[in-house]
């Protein structure tokens, strides 16, 4: 279905990928970008599940647009984790949307990336942190744990 704002479509790939990624943990992450006729918007690459997050920043273009999910593992401090009140780690994870949108992009792309953003996300049923990044240092892994803190 196309998007109301933008006019672009979100491939069914795109769903398929995401939901492998939400429901069985088979990829760390997807990238999505919007097609060359700028029509709809498609699976760019997926990182395997033993790939980290150096893996998801290598495969953002410095000089275009892109979508990405990411599913994030982290632990937080839990008094049930080691039993008897002992104070241990509980693994969590918790699944990221980046918006990623470098100054060095054409501002074209700029645009349908902007206004395609809801409308993509509202296909992803199961996102629970966005992040918009405009260069590297916007997306960190100290930038996602804070996040997570943020949200818990």
């Amino acid at each position: 279905m196309a998007n109301a704002a933008s006019g672009v479509a979100v491939a069914d790939e795109c769903v398929a990928r995401f939901q492998e990624l939400r429901t069985a943990r088979a990829h760390r992450f997807v990238v999505f970008k919007i097609d060359d006729s700028l029509q709809r918007v498609v699976v760019d690459k997926v990182g395997a599940r033993e790939s980290g997050f150096d893996g998801l920043t290598a495969s953002l273009p410095a000089d275009d647009c892109r979508y990405a999910v990411y599913d994030h593992d982290f632990t937080v401090g839990d008094a049930t984790a080691g039993g008897a009140g002992a104070g241990g780690e509980a693994p969590r994870s918790k699944i990221f949307f980046v918006s990623w949108s470098p100054a060095t992009a054409d501002v074209k792309s700029k645009m349908v990336y902007a206004s395609s953003n809801e409308g993509f996300k509202k296909e992803l049923d199961g996102v629970q942190i966005d992040v918009q990044a405009t260069e590297p240092s916007e997306l960190t892994l100290d930038v996602l744990n804070d996040h997570v803190s943020a949200s818990s």
